[in-house]
């Protein structure tokens, strides 16, 4: 990695970001010349948005060797819940000396639906299928997953993820989570916490548990997110199989995100 440049990396998500940009601009006219017809809610509605930070930590683990990353999106939503979109992210999992996997960024596709159950409850349930373009015979990682998360009393939420291929590991993967975020009175800050439990028994032989801690703050579309995040119980087979410990353990990271 030390010998790699950072634009090199993030080639991929900034052409997405310029396809995603080039495409709403038309789109979000033709949407407010076709308003005033009788419906002021839009059936559709195009949404995304391009994030920068510092590290990409997923599921307490570092994504880039700790170093910086890129992120863009892009997806289509309809009134009745439905939606389908891009998400790219630059990445690294080859470690300074290692032999290369050929892999530098994160390709997404996903649909899902997502809408209020009874006031008070929502429900988002996303099928993804997360690819890594580029990478060389031995080492694909491309899987799917499906994922479902409750929102409740306006500011807490769970979720579950299931994978039937995690990774390419040859076995099931299972995410659960439960969470909150808050407003800190007026001061335009909030804080956010979850807490994780990754179960990668079935490929692995072991699990492992995720914390993050964040204080976010927003800016009209811009999003700003200091954040903490670390893992206990992340043992030698999830290291050897997966990423190594470093890469689990209490980090800092800063993001900045627009969205349109």
């Amino acid at each position: 990695m030390s010998d790699r440049r950072l634009h090199a990396r993030l080639r991929a998500p900034q052409l997405l970001l310029a396809a995603a940009l080039a495409a709403a601009a038309p789109w979000a006219c033709a949407q407010e010349s076709g308003q005033g017809e009788g419906d002021s809610e839009r059936d559709w509605n195009l949404r995304g948005g391009v994030t920068a930070m510092s590290d990409y930590v997923w599921r307490g683990v570092s994504q880039t060797q700790e170093d910086p990353a890129l992120q863009a999106e892009i997806n289509l939503e309809h009134r009745s819940g439905f939606y389908a979109g891009l998400w790219a992210s630059s990445i690294d999992f080859t470690a300074p000396g290692e032999e290369h996997d050929g892999v530098r960024y994160e390709l997404d596709g996903y649909v899902g639906w997502s809408g209020e159950l009874r006031p008070g409850l929502e429900l988002d349930v996303v099928l993804t299928r997360a690819a890594y373009p580029g990478a060389k015979r031995g080492f694909d990682y491309d899987y799917t997953e499906l994922e479902g998360t409750l929102s409740f009393a306006e500011h807490y939420h769970v979720g579950l993820a299931y994978s039937p291929d995690i990774f390419g590991l040859g076995g099931k993967g299972y995410y659960c989570n439960a969470g909150g975020e808050w407003p800190l009175g007026e001061s335009g800050f909030g804080l956010k916490a979850q807490i994780g439990y990754y179960d990668l028994q079935d490929p692995l032989g072991d699990s492992y548990n995720d914390y993050l801690l964040a204080l976010t703050r927003e800016f009209g579309p811009v999003h700003a997110e200091l954040q903490y995040t670390t893992t206990s119980s992340y043992g030698p087979k999830i290291s050897e199989g997966l990423d190594d410990k470093k890469l689990a353990d209490g980090k800092v990271a800063v993001l900045v995100g627009w969205k349109f």
